[in-house]
């Protein structure tokens, strides 16, 4: 989930780290949008496979199948 004073680091940082540690999948929630973003693991770096927003639903598969809307996460 994305605060005001980590949004930066999550998005880059962190981000990357998660990829040098080979985790297969990245998810971000921005509650203030409200979004959910994902990244999956090819070749040792992240590549967006998905974005939802407000009452959009996203289906991602890694690193579990499921499917969520980003409004239902931020009540």
């Amino acid at each position: 989930m994305l605060s005001p004073s980590t949004r930066r680091l999550d998005l880059t940082l962190k981000r990357d780290l998660y990829a040098e540690a080979g985790t297969a999948a990245y998810w971000v929630l921005d509650p203030q949008v409200p979004s959910i973003t994902t990244w999956t693991l090819r070749g040792g770096t992240f590549e967006q496979t998905g974005y939802a927003a407000a009452a959009d639903s996203l289906t991602a598969y890694l690193p579990f199948p499921v499917t969520v809307c980003p409004d239902d996460l931020v009540r």
